[in-house]
């Protein structure tokens, strides 16, 4: 597929798992004689390298998220030297207008508008400042030479800074809420359309100033804000807030009882003894990286249900010594060797090979040192479990 420099880009990302309305987003995108006009890019089935090249989404993307890129080479007029020209003097405000109404009609988590071969967006449409301040933060989080407190560094990070920063990047989108996050925007456009939050650097007549998007970039990620210790509630936006008047003291109502909190859903972890040992089986929509998180933590409280319907004694048994887990993995790139992500080609040079199996020792975000397992019919898994042939047996049934 040929890819023109200067072709705007509209980026789709869907929540995860979400059934795409194939009608509802040819609509959405002008119609099916539009459509035939413009290239659509699958991402998740590029070689991961290539996305790291033509614009990155992880850690930004979660498990089970598709993203879908609408390539048009028909709406910006090229510019001699993208690098040197920082206006592109065509009307985007059409296009704008499409990725609302696509937005409006499907379970797009983020969409943006950009153009290839430049940094930075033109619009950003989200469900939450949160995800604003998430894209806002990709480029910190991947920088080998920005260090986990948002400072540049001379060198590159070693590897441990780099993976610890990668850890990190979760906890600081809850250092501000949504408030903070959209009170820092300044020189921007910022509207909200029902649930939508759209931010923008269009100019009135549509045309778009470059060197805008590193503004609306700057102050969304709000690196300056960040915390001393990532996830904390950042005391320089806790400061910038004015102090309220405290209201005057009123006899407290009687509690009334708490509601039964009800579990989220999904199917039940599966867990078996082996050798003594309790190891826990994952299904996919069990598995993230608020749960590698936990299980790093050992945070099995935050982990377990009730409906995953184990014996009491084993409960007790994982309380009390821990347990070993496997879980399977959707993308190469979800996890890390030497502070990068994995690419198809690195696991298939480096990766011990036996008999229809394949593993690597790699790092999982916001847990850390794990075994990336690729099964022959079954798929690619990770554990840590110590022998790989032992975790293929227990996949396999």
């Amino acid at each position: 597929m040929a890819l023109s420099i200067d072709s705007l880009v509209t980026d789709l990302m869907f929540q995860a798992n979400a059934a795409i309305d194939q009608q509802k987003l040819i609509e959405g995108l002008g119609g099916q004689d539009v459509l035939e006009t413009k290239q659509l890019l699958d991402v998740d089935r590029l070689d991961p390298r290539a996305e790291m090249e033509l614009s990155p989404s992880m850690p930004f993307r979660r498990r089970g998220e598709r993203r879908l890129m609408i390539i048009d080479d028909q709406v910006i007029t090229p510019r001699e030297d993208p690098q040197a020209d920082p206006l592109i003097k065509s009307d985007l405000r059409a296009a704008k207008e499409a990725l609302i109404k696509t937005m409006q009609a499907l379970p797009v988590r983020l969409g943006r508008l950009f153009a290839l071969g430049s940094w930075g967006d033109a619009v950003i449409v989200t469900r939450s400042a949160r995800d604003l301040r998430g894209i806002a933060l990709l480029p910190y989080v991947l920088d080998p030479q920005v260090d986990v407190d948002g400072k540049r560094r001379a060198t590159p990070l070693s590897q441990k800074e780099f993976e610890a920063k990668i850890m990190a990047y979760e906890k600081r989108l809850e250092e501000l809420d949504e408030q903070q996050i959209l009170a820092g925007l300044s020189g921007v456009n910022f509207e909200r359309r029902g649930e939508l939050l759209v931010v923008d650097v269009l100019e009135a007549d549509g045309t778009w100033d470059q060197r805008k998007s590193m503004l609306m970039e700057t102050q969304l990620a709000a690196v300056e804000k960040f915390s001393l210790i990532p996830g904390a509630p950042s005391s320089a936006a806790k400061a910038a807030e004015p102090k309220k008047p405290e209201p005057a003291k009123a006899a407290a109502p009687k509690p009334e009882p708490a509601p039964a909190k009800e579990e989220p859903k999904g199917p039940p972890i599966s867990a078996r003894e082996v050798d003594g040992a309790v190891v826990l089986v994952f299904p996919p929509e069990r598995f993230d990286l608020d749960v590698a998180a936990a299980l790093g933590k050992k945070d099995f409280d935050q982990v377990l249900r009730r409906s995953d319907n184990l014996p009491g004694a084993m409960r007790d048994k994982i309380h009390r010594d821990g347990a070993t887990w496997i879980a399977p993995l959707e993308f190469l790139s979800e996890v890390f060797v030497d502070g990068k992500p994995l690419t198809k080609a690195e696991f298939e040079r480096d990766s011990q090979k036996l008999e229809g199996l394949k593993s690597l020792d790699v790092h999982f975000p916001r847990f850390g040192p794990v075994t990336l397992l690729e099964i022959a019919g079954k798929g690619r898994f990770v554990t840590t479990i110590a022998s790989a042939e032992r975790a293929a047996k227990l996949v396999a049934g």
